[in-house]
């Protein structure tokens, strides 16, 4: 019941996760990033565990493909799991159970992931991917939010989003640069909301001050966010 982009930024090499789901607070359950390690998305029955352990055997040096192994291999209900995994050299792998609800499926691109479980039909993920596939040039961060709109605008969950998130990581540390979520749409969908619409508008107003968090206020603390906000849009 989740559609979910997991890749990784060649220039930046950047890793990230953006998602959306019918049930609340997906952004605390089914993503899991770690700047130069990995980024994995735990989801359709989705089991926490996966995700924190899938990250440290990718510190270790495991391929996508040994750690899904090794999953499977821990996990007596695997085939109610759905997983994705993208390892910081790239390398891209996921899992679509035959017990998931319908539709669910993946397909794997060159350094990303794109599925999903209880879909409105195959179109949601290929929206994802093709639309992934397509951004190349655009910033990491609005690829993964576009490619999760382009999955809602192919029919998403037919039941509706009620919470979206994305997580987005740096090589150089383990502190996300930007990690927003809404847990729960407000008005919620049977009342005309949507959490997808929700992200952007979330996202669109923080992106701006993602330099802010990771780097500018550490050393000029008497820099407030809203005089850094107002110098940066003056000078654009």
């Amino acid at each position: 019941m989740t559609f979910t982009i997991v890749a990784r930024d060649p220039e930046t090499r950047w890793l990230g996760v953006c998602l959306a789901t019918s049930p609340l607070g997906v952004a605390s359950r089914c993503p899991h990033v770690r700047g130069g390690v990995a980024a994995i998305s735990s989801q359709c029955h989705s089991d926490w565990r996966h995700g924190l352990a899938g990250l440290d055997l990718a510190a270790r040096g495991w391929s996508p493909e040994q750690i899904l192994g090794a999953l499977a291999q821990k996990d007596p209900f695997f085939d109610y799991r759905q997983v994705g995994i993208v390892t910081a050299d790239g390398r891209a792998i996921a899992h679509s159970p035959s017990k998931g609800a319908a539709w669910t499926g993946h397909r794997v691109g060159e350094g990303f992931v794109a599925m999903g479980n209880g879909l409105a039909g195959s179109q949601v993920v290929d929206a994802i991917h093709d639309s992934f596939a397509a951004e190349t040039g655009t910033d990491f961060m609005e690829r993964l939010v576009r490619a999760i709109e382009a999955g809602y605008a192919a029919g998403g969950e037919i039941i509706g989003q009620r919470s979206a998130g994305l997580i987005v990581c740096a090589p150089d540390t383990d502190r996300p640069l930007i990690d927003i979520r809404v847990d729960m749409a407000n008005p919620l969908p049977e009342e005309g909301g949507d959490a997808v619409l929700d992200l952007r508008r979330v996202f669109d107003a923080y992106k701006p001050l993602v330099p802010y968090y990771a780097r500018d206020w550490l050393d000029n603390p008497e820099m407030k966010w809203a005089e850094y906000l107002a110098k940066k849009t003056a000078a654009a």
